[in-house]
Parts: structure tokens; C-alpha cells; sequence
């Protein structure tokens, strides 16, 4: 069960959320972070992914578990946001992306922790390369410093997987 006694702040920046407004409504912007939201590497499919690993790894390594359920309670602050902006821009946040509807494909589900721990890392990685790419494409500042923030959450998720991988080599 998923504890609802969280305590996120070890797996999130301290900074503030910027506030979510935009400049104004603009289809390619929300196409680009319907990416982010649902397509292969998205929030979406990381809360997806850590919740299986988390699920499937509870009971031999508890630490590290409890580290996948929580990063995986900021992703979803990551998707309601995104969701937000979205609706902003003046689309529906529904969960397609690029011509398809998300799914359970798009989790590596992998065969053991380690390799688990691997694939969210890279899963970071080009999060935040998605992330980086938007920030370049869009010319909103609000849309730019909401972006910049949750890059800062994905740069912490990085340093746990690296180290949560540290621990099992």
C-alpha cells in the first residue's frame, strides 16, 4: 500500500512551483509538452515505471522501494502541472501524444532491481533533455520557469537513482 505519510521533500527541489499561467493559447507549445506529459518519456510513463518497481521490489529492498513510491508522488505533481498547461494552451490534456495513446509498453519494466535502477536513470537523463529542448522551442517565459523548476526536481531524481545504484554494486 502506498503510504500516505510521505514526506517528499527529500525527493523534490526546495524551491517553489512557479505560478502556472501562460501567455497565452498556442497548439504546437501544448503538442510539445503533451510529450513531456504522455508520449514514450514522459511523466506519465516514469510514475508508471518507478510504481512497478516499487511494487515489485517492496519486500527485498525497502529503502529503495520507498525512494521509487515517493519520486515517483513528485512525477505526479510533474504531470498535473504539465496537465495544467495544457489546458492553458488551449488543448485538452488527454493521454495522447505523436499519433498514439500512451501505454504500458512504454515502461521498462526490466528483470531486476539494478537494471530497473539503470533505465530510470536514463529515463532522467532524457527527461530532462526533452525538458532542455522545450525550453529552446518555446517563447514564453511562465511556460520557461515552470520547465526550469521541474528540471530541478529530475536533477535530484538523477542523483538518488545514481546513488541508489552506488549501493547495490
Amino acid at each position: 500500500m502506498i503510504n500516505l505519510n510521505h514526506k517528499i521533500n527529500l525527493y523534490k527541489s526546495d524551491l517553489p512551483y512557479p505560478q502556472i499561467k501562460v501567455m497565452g493559447k498556442n497548439k504546437y507549445y501544448a503538442l510539445l509538452l503533451k510529450e513531456d506529459y504522455v508520449g514514450m518519456v514522459s511523466e506519465m510513463t516514469a510514475i508508471n515505471q518507478y510504481l512497478y518497481h516499487y511494487f515489485v521490489n517492496n519486500d527485498n529492498y525497502k529503502d529503495i522501494a520507498h525512494m521509487l513510491e515517493q519520486i515517483s508522488i513528485v512525477e505526479m505533481t510533474h504531470l498535473e502541472i504539465l496537465a495544467k498547461l495544457i489546458i492553458l494552451l488551449g488543448e485538452k490534456p488527454i493521454y495522447y501524444s505523436n499519433n498514439s495513446f500512451w501505454n504500458g509498453s512504454y515502461v521498462d519494466y526490466g528483470s531486476n532491481i539494478l537494471e530497473q535502477l539503470k533505465s530510470d536513470l536514463e529515463s532522467e537523463y532524457k527527461a530532462i533533455d526533452n525538458y532542455n529542448n522545450d525550453i529552446l522551442k518555446i517563447d514564453d517565459p511562465y511556460i520557461k520557469d515552470i520547465l526550469k523548476r521541474i528540471i530541478l526536481d529530475e536533477e535530484i531524481h538523477v542523483e538518488l537513482f545514481k546513488e541508489a545504484i552506488l549501493k547495490l554494486k
